[in-house]
């Protein structure tokens, strides 16, 4: 786990005012390989300037050289490039949706927006007192001083996933399932081991639609913390695309 890795360093920096872990660094394949939820939006005074006790949804996600942000009323999304040595990092023209929602999610709206509606950030781990957020979160602060709390959901495991256009018919019930295996890389991207086909068991796949037109194997983040019923009668944690290595039509 992240927090292991820096536990020299959380006893030396508890008690600061400020609980940074100072000098820990920050890659892009954290950030990419991590699911983060704002949990604190607040001015350089430290005053709130929204409520996301009430909706701990709204998600930042990484990828690729882009930001998303979604889960409260609009989504925003920007380019940004992350600069490891300082920690600082760059962000692009935000583009977003244009919805009316209730006062509490406009509220969230503004205060993410307020944030990152600058050229430059800076980031930082920070220890948090609140047992809620975990022990370690990440502080995304603009040059004006307000800031982002975000807290981090690590993937249990990464693995690969061939889906082919075929289907069958679920054992569970009368629904239609396309057929799938597991597929082993090694480091230099050779397949190693290609699993059996078998019946999908249709857990849903966050960012991901079926397509029977398409051979696709995808590259699959799971989570533990968050459980969802399949679609073929299935419990399973839930699963984020995070690319599809391979596709191919098929006529």
């Amino acid at each position: 786990m992240l927090a292991a890795v820096f536990a020299g360093s959380l006893t030396a920096y508890a008690q600061s005012a400020k609980n940074f872990v100072a000098n820990e660094p920050i890659n892009v394949q954290q950030l990419n390989d991590f699911e983060w939820y704002v949990r604190e939006a607040s001015d350089a005074q430290g005053r709130s300037l929204a409520d996301f006790s009430k909706n701990p949804n709204v998600q930042l996600q990484f990828k690729d050289g882009q930001l998303a942000v979604s889960g409260g009323c609009n989504n925003f999304s920007t380019s940004y490039q992350l600069d490891s040595q300082s920690l600082n990092i760059s962000l692009g023209r935000i583009a977003s949706t244009k919805m009316a929602c209730v006062p509490e999610l406009m509220a969230q709206d503004e205060a993410i927006k307020k944030v990152i509606d600058n050229n430059k950030l800076h980031l930082g781990w920070f220890i948090s007192k609140k047992k809620d957020y975990g022990e370690l979160n990440l502080r995304m602060e603009n040059e004006q001083g307000d800031h982002l709390l975000l807290a981090f959901e690590q993937p249990e495991t990464i693995a690969f996933l061939e889906i082919s256009n075929e289907s069958k018919l679920c054992r569970s019930n009368e629904k239609s399932c396309p057929l799938v295996r597991e597929i082993t890389y090694d480091d230099l991207g050779n397949k190693t081991k290609i699993g059996e086909w078998r019946t999908w068991q249709g857990y849903i796949i966050q960012g991901w639609q079926f397509n029977p037109r398409e051979r696709q194997i995808l590259r699959l983040k799971y989570y533990r913390s968050k459980r969802v019923s399949g679609v073929c009668g299935s419990s399973l944690s839930r699963a984020v695309l995070d690319k599809i290595v391979e596709r191919e039509i098929v006529q």
